[in-house]
């Protein structure tokens, strides 16, 4: 079934705000003010923007730096309001993390996040990611 410009137009606008927030992390951007991001291998909820935005702090400035995440596929879903972002974190660990102090090892590690889209607003994220990888990268 051959999809209308307005399923077309709102397809394309959830995979702009998925993308776009993947490859620059504008918090105050791309989320709902009362946004919701769980780091689910971690057993992590952070609620609101600020709490969001401190999350990304550590992870792309504190924790690991230089640190990036390769975009590598865009899944959108407009009649749903979901977007999926596939990734790659990669950083050197110059910074505690999760009560670890810096091991200065760099991690690559591949990810999934869950974009849950309201009124073109990141209302809430879900993230993915092989949590004994992550701790083995680390010299755990």
């Amino acid at each position: 079934m051959a999809q209308s410009s307005t399923d077309s137009r709102a397809t394309s606008r959830v995979r702009e705000i998925t993308e776009g927030f993947g490859k620059g992390h504008d918090v105050a951007k791309y989320f709902a003010d009362d946004a919701e991001y769980s780091v689910l291998p971690l057993g992590q909820l952070h609620q609101g923007k600020e709490q969001i935005k401190a999350l990304f702090q550590v992870f792309y400035h504190d924790a690991f730096s230089p640190a990036s995440a390769e975009v590598k596929s865009v899944v959108a879903d407009s009649e749903a309001g979901i977007g999926v972002l596939e990734f790659v974190f990669k950083g050197k660990h110059v910074g505690p993390q999760l009560g670890f102090p810096a091991t200065n090892k760099d991690v690559e590690l591949p990810m999934v996040a869950i974009f849950e889209i309201d009124h073109e607003l990141i209302r809430k994220a879900r993230l993915y990611f092989d949590a004994a990888a992550f701790m083995r990268q680390l010299g755990m």
